[in-house]
């Protein structure tokens, strides 16, 4: 008999061959702005300037999510022979600064500094938002196997404008504290990872200005307002899946043979927008952002109790 433990010395030493899954069977599924109207995998065609859900549904004005892992990366793209983007470098900026990109080269830690180094230049930061699929009142949408649905949007150039001024406004709110005992630590951890949980996010479909025009962005806004119960849930699901969002955004464990499905792929990531040379920004977009004691006030749903 042949035990397996007789050959762990060679671990590393073969070849594992990177399946690609179908967007069906994806774990997180992207969600995205048609930049064309075209036929998908399915034969549908997905109507340019509409949100799509891949694998999922599509041609919708709203998405709705509740927020589970958010995470900053670096990313560098480049133009393959075929003339697709691929990755050149990337960064999973793990823990404080210095942050090294998957060719062991230190990452600027700001724009500023990536600008002045010859490799980084065209190096930008993107931000990875997941979340529990749901509808408007925060109950969570169920696949034909009684799972729930997790989905993924990528703020990157000018998309990433909106992601980010949405999370921050979030993250400096005043909440009435889930983790006791209060001390600086816990406030400082709910800021970051517990308040933008406590409302349904609503994504929709706006518009701003570059340097190349008119480009269709995702706008963020807070929906229903969840019962610290489901906040509580979601964290858990958050820390459970955690495992699934490293596997899936983490490239630094890849290096530049692999690319993750929906992520980095042009043809997975079919908004129809490549990523600027420079980083033009939008002009200002006033909204009117409803008070707390406006929203509607979500039921408690099980989330605890849900099977994923």
């Amino acid at each position: 008999m042949v035990d397996l433990s007789d050959y762990t010395e060679l671990e590393g030493t073969g070849f594992e061959g990177y399946q690609t899954s179908s967007p069906e069977d994806d774990f997180f599924h992207s969600v995205y702005i048609a930049g064309i109207s075209r036929k998908n995998h399915t034969g549908l065609t997905e109507e340019a300037g509409k949100l799509q859900v891949r694998g999922v549904t599509y041609n919708l004005d709203k998405v709705c999510m509740i927020i589970t892992h958010v995470k900053q990366v670096l990313y560098k793209a480049a133009k393959g022979p075929d003339g697709k983007e691929r990755p050149a470098c990337f960064s999973f900026k793990k823990g404080m600064p210095p942050w090294f990109g998957w060719n062991n080269r230190e990452c600027g830690t700001n724009s500023a500094e990536r600008a002045a180094n010859d490799f980084c230049r065209d190096c930008r930061a993107q931000i990875i938002v997941t979340g529990v699929f749901c509808e408007e009142s925060g109950k969570p949408i169920l696949g034909e196997d009684g799972k729930p649905t997790f989905v993924f949007l990528r703020g990157k150039g000018m998309k990433y404008k909106n992601v980010a001024d949405f999370l921050s406004e979030v993250a400096r709110k005043e909440f009435d504290p889930i983790i006791k005992p209060v001390t600086d630590d816990s406030k400082r951890f709910e800021q970051a990872n517990v308040n933008n949980k406590r409302s349904v996010t609503n994504i929709t479909v706006g518009e701003a200005n570059s340097q190349y025009g008119i480009k269709k962005v995702f706008e963020l806004s807070e929906g229903t307002t969840l019962p610290d119960k489901v906040v509580v849930d979601i964290l858990n699901i958050t820390k459970k899946t955690v495992g699934k969002f490293n596997e899936k955004f983490d490239w630094s464990k890849r290096g530049a043979s692999k690319t993750a499905s929906g992520y980095g792929e042009q043809q997975a990531d079919p908004d129809g927008h490549q990523l600027p040379t420079s980083e033009a920004k939008p002009q200002e977009q006033v909204t009117e952002t409803p008070k707390d004691s406006e929203k509607p006030q979500a039921e408690a749903f099980d989330f605890d109790g849900l099977e994923f």
